[in-house]
């Protein structure tokens, strides 16, 4: 049976969903310039253009009625949470000697991710759509991950770029090997 489908009695898919940030185009050039940077790193696989954001709240798979929920809760984000952070410095993830993921920092200053992320969280408990980590937010952005964990020092030679948070998106993921491919199902604009 493939990964996304369920044996429930009503037999419906199951969807692999998340919560995002999706990226205006400028900050899109901008990781592609940091990515070139980096291609000649062993084991590091690249995420593409289209996979590109940053995430809110990674729900997994779920069957219609917690997509149903998780769409009310995105549509339900007040426009008035958007807002701009910084785009800073590489971050790798969990930490340089055992990197895993290799991520842009960003700068929440203005508590913009956490407000959303808050607002996010809070409606698909209340929804019983999933629970959040013990562990605290922290929002990044992935742009490659290690095949194998490694050890970095990764070198931070640019200025901050501006991240506007125009909008938030409830994505499907589905696995492919070439790599995950989303699809938007909910968009909310904010201001």
């Amino acid at each position: 049976m493939p990964a996304n489908e369920d044996s429930s009695p009503r037999g419906a898919k199951k969807c692999r969903l998340f919560v995002g940030v999706p990226l205006p185009l400028d900050v899109v050039r901008f990781v592609r310039v940091v990515q070139e940077r980096l291609e000649g790193l062993e084991g590091l696989r690249l995420a593409k253009p289209e996979q590109l954001h940053v995430t809110l709240a990674f729900i997994g798979h779920v069957g219609p009625d917690e997509l149903e929920a998780a769409a009310t809760v995105v549509r339900e984000v007040p426009p008035e949470l958007g807002g701009e952070s910084l785009v800073s410095g590489l971050l790798p993830l969990p930490s340089k000697g055992r990197a895993r993921v290799m991520a842009l920092e960003i700068r929440d200053d203005g508590e913009v991710f956490r407000r959303l992320f808050d607002r996010v969280m809070t409606g698909l408990e209340s929804a019983q759509v999933m629970r959040r980590e013990k562990r605290p937010y922290r929002p990044h952005l992935t742009i490659g991950r290690f095949r194998k964990p490694r050890s970095v020092e990764p070198k931070s030679d640019w200025e901050p770029v501006r991240l506007p948070v125009e909008s938030v998106n409830l994505y499907e993921s589905r696995l492919h090997p070439q790599g995950a491919r989303y699809s938007v199902l909910e968009h909310r604009e904010l201001k």
